[in-house]
């Protein structure tokens, strides 16, 4: 028997598996026991403290911010997913017991559209109220820097990369390549300018400037949520947005970061700020209906048949299907 038939068997043994476990209410650990799904569809799963009158919520920024369409399905990877992670923020603001917010990213940014879904999302948060800090894990960059601004207060680890403050639209120019193969463009256009950023042909000065416009304002905005966020004058946000990452250490040094610090640090000094020293907190996650499939066994069944590679491979297609304004590291 095939590696790979053995495989599917176990797969389906996984899914059927989780079917009772879900319908007989039978759970594997102490933090499935502690689990409630609302009828959002958003299920809730409580980490640690009791007083669930103050509940601190952690959410994660994992990965490309990018809006691929899709809700998080059963056999989803353990990616970002744009819609889910709003659907949480909203949960958030209506929610009269959560009293903080931890949000961890581990992101290089992504889409200058979404992270300012996920910017107004938060502010919407803190004018309910509600605290929000950040904790930042390997990188923090660009967009997700962006969506860290409107943060209380703003953690890092001592290995954190962040900054990349800017904006970018990539294109690739294959034009003289295209000319040797004696392939020809012979797209039909509408206006002279439709073609800005065609491959196949060389941009012109006008058509450069065009874009550099699009850019500066998307810049702009970026200068502004710092200045907002971070109590910054303009002229010193434009002194560190000039595209570079920092250390941690530096962006501390220049007003980027509030503090090196982890997880427990920032729940610590969140659960003070709250006055609640027994807060409890909480983490989201996706449920459909009664099956309320173990994420660990999710995550393990996608990675057995593949699927986890193949949604890497998707959102690497998706993320460069077409020219557009990034707060993007990396790119």
């Amino acid at each position: 028997m095939s590696k790979r038939i053995i495989a599917i068997i176990i797969a389906a043994i996984l899914v059927i598996g989780g079917i009772v476990v879900s319908a007989v209410g039978i759970f594997m650990d102490d933090s499935w026991k502690k689990t409630a799904t609302d009828s959002d569809g958003i299920s809730e799963s409580v980490q640690s403290g009791s007083d669930s009158s103050s509940k601190i919520v952690k959410l994660s920024v994992n990965g490309t911010i990018e809006d691929t369409g899709q809700e998080e399905s059963l056999f989803g990877g353990g990616g970002y997913n744009h819609q889910s992670f709003l659907k949480q923020l909203d949960k958030i603001k209506k929610d009269k017991d959560v009293k903080g917010v931890l949000l961890e990213v581990n992101s290089p940014g992504g889409g200058t559209y979404e992270s300012d879904e996920i910017h107004k999302k938060l502010e919407e948060i803190k004018a309910k109220d509600k605290k929000v800090y950040v904790q930042m894990k390997n990188m923090a960059a660009s967009g997700g820097y962006y969506i860290s601004t409107p943060a209380d207060k703003i953690y890092a680890g001592s290995q954190t990369l962040t900054g990349s403050l800017g904006v970018i639209i990539s294109s690739t120019n294959y034009a003289e390549l295209a000319d040797k193969l004696g392939v020809k463009d012979e797209s039909v256009t509408s206006g002279k300018h439709k073609q800005i950023l065609n491959p196949m042909k060389d941009m012109t000065k006008e058509e450069r400037n065009i874009m550099q416009s699009i850019i500066d304002d998307s810049y702009k905005q970026f200068v502004n949520v710092i200045k907002d966020g971070r109590h910054m004058s303009e002229s010193d946000v434009k002194k560190l947005a000039d595209g570079r990452i920092y250390s941690a250490q530096q962006a501390k040094s220049n007003g980027l970061i509030d503090e090196i610090g982890y997880e427990d640090d920032a729940i610590k000094a969140l659960r003070g700020d709250i006055k609640s020293k027994n807060a409890q907190v909480v983490t989201y996650g996706a449920s459909s209906g009664f099956l309320n499939f173990p994420m660990a066994a999710k995550s393990k069944l996608s990675s057995m048949i593949g699927l986890d590679d193949l949604s890497k491979y998707e959102s690497l297609v998706k993320a460069n299907n077409s020219p557009q304004p990034m707060y993007l590291y990396g790119e």
